[in-house]
């Protein structure tokens, strides 16, 4: 594992916390000591209390009571979105039972459980992205529009972000929802895929991560992931930072921010099923400085 610890100290991205009991970590979000995870095979989000250095969990789905629920039945959670009183957390949509969202309010622990079938079918249609392309993998929201992204690892490649308008309560409007299709760069001459997405000032932050798979189902070797920016202005891409060369990094938040610096929180899946342990990075971008 040394050359990996070495690359990772290139790349400037440092271990902040290293939890244990979650794997296959796939979005995350923190707010005044409060870090929130969900896996995409649990049922369960996981809540880390961090000055207190104790995990709580809640059960979204009843119907699946086991910690870690085998590949064809989960329910694939990828995305994680803060509105304040409530977590919104998203399938993948890659099959039928992954086409489901469940809201969760902080203030009562109710879960509330939402079908997004109708508006992925339209998304569908509208970004002409068939079943064997479709993979959100990212979950934002800002002013009133919703951001779904979606990861190009099939075998078309196509990195799409569907807007929709709607409330924090997650109450969407399809009629509004249209596609930005986004070419993103290559690891390794490996296509790249959304892996997950925050709005900062204007700007939507995403990570991309590379594998050596043409699948929305099945893993790949993982190839390495970076760090970029779209301006929402006029969705043109800003600077890329290289994250690592063998990582798959999922889930990205905000952890803290300066004039000319947001430093990002991110979680690692090994695709392992045997590895428990939640790697949680810290990366700060340089908003002055650029990689390419």
């Amino acid at each position: 594992m040394l050359v990996q610890q070495i690359m990772d100290t290139i790349y400037s991205l440092l271990l902040l916390f290293n939890l244990t009991g979650i794997n296959a970590a796939s979005g995350l979000q923190y707010h005044q000591d409060q870090l929130y995870i969900v896996s995409d095979n649990s049922p369960y989000l996981y809540h880390y209390h961090v000055q207190e250095e104790r995990m709580d969990k809640v059960l979204l789905d009843s119907l699946q009571q086991t910690e870690m629920v085998a590949k064809k039945d989960k329910k694939d959670f990828e995305a994680l979105c803060d509105v304040g009183d409530a977590l919104v957390i998203v399938g993948s949509g890659s099959k039928p039972q992954r086409q489901e969202a469940f809201i969760y309010d902080k203030r009562n622990s109710h879960v509330r459980r939402v079908s997004l079938d109708s508006i992925y079918q339209r998304m569908q249609e509208i970004g002409k992205v068939d079943k064997q392309n479709f993979n959100i993998e990212g979950l934002t929201y800002d002013n009133g529009t919703w951001y779904f992204l979606n990861r190009g690892n099939g075998e078309k490649k196509q990195n799409v972000i569907f807007t929709v308008a709607g409330d924090s309560d997650f109450i969407l409007r399809p009629e509004t929802l249209s596609a930005n299709h986004i070419e993103l760069s290559d690891i390794q001459n490996y296509t790249t895929g959304f892996s997950d997405g925050v709005i900062v000032d204007g700007r939507l932050f995403f990570i991309a991560t590379a594998e050596d798979s043409a699948s929305t189902y099945h893993d790949g070797e993982n190839k390495g992931s970076y760090i970029s920016y779209i301006n929402l202005s006029d969705w043109t891409l800003g600077q890329t930072h290289q994250l690592s060369s063998t990582k798959k990094l999922e889930g990205l938040a905000v952890y803290g921010q300066s004039a000319d610096t947001i430093t990002f929180i991110l979680c690692e899946d090994p695709d392992d099923e045997s590895n428990n342990r939640c790697p949680i990075y810290r990366y700060d971008f340089d908003l002055g400085s650029a990689e390419i």
